[in-house]
């Protein structure tokens, strides 16, 4: 299907609209909620929000589309109130919350969710989250941070890229953590969506 912005908010939020059947859908639930396709939902895919320098650096040989622009800036200056900002997802119908501003105090939080074990990692310069599974053929892994987009595991001390999740070093070099679905918001916005959400990184 082909998506455009729809030129309406709901609860402060963007609406999208699909030119196949004009069904108007909300982008943070991946829902139709008006038009044939209501209560439809879109398959979730991983994404990264990152900033270029950051994307460039882990893949040089990546290319641009040259879209139209609707603003003259987004740097990463836009998170200068990280209070303001989540990094949220959903597992097993449950809503989960990580504040940027815990984030940015605990870049890797090893998250324990039956029946999933996973990592929430930030990495600081680009301001980018990622949500990981930990379990790497049957074993559990327990990270800790080493610098800015570095972490290890405890169990092997290997070296991972936290932004990719990919091991760079160490006996599980070139293993790669599977990545799972989660999304940048507002506070407010994530709330209003999702008011039975839990946050994460308080006692972790």
């Amino acid at each position: 299907m082909n998506f455009a912005v729809s030129g309406m908010l709901w609860n402060r939020s963007l609406v999208m609209v699909d030119k196949e059947t004009g069904s108007l859908w909300s982008h943070l639930l991946g829902r139709a909620m008006r038009g044939p396709l209501k209560g439809t939902r879109l398959e979730a895919v991983p994404t990264t929000m990152v900033t270029w320098e950051t994307w460039h650096r882990e893949h040089p040989k990546t290319t641009l589309i040259n879209l139209s622009r609707t603003a003259h800036s987004y740097v990463k200056e836009y998170y200068r109130r990280p209070a303001d900002f989540v990094y949220g997802w959903i597992q097993d119908g449950q809503a989960y919350e990580a504040n940027f501003a815990i984030l940015l105090s605990k870049p890797v939080l090893n998250l324990h969710q039956e029946p999933s074990a996973l990592v929430l990692t930030f990495d600081r310069p680009s301001t980018s989250a990622n949500l990981f599974s930990r379990v790497v053929d049957g074993q559990t892994l327990q990270f800790v941070p080493t610098s800015d987009s570095r972490m290890k595991d405890a169990e092997t001390e290997s070296t991972w890229n936290s932004h990719t999740g990919v091991a760079i070093d160490g006996p599980l070099k070139g293993t790669k953590l599977e990545q799972r679905v989660g999304i940048v918001s507002f506070v407010r916005t994530w709330k209003v969506f999702h008011p039975d959400s839990q946050p994460v990184g308080l006692t972790d």
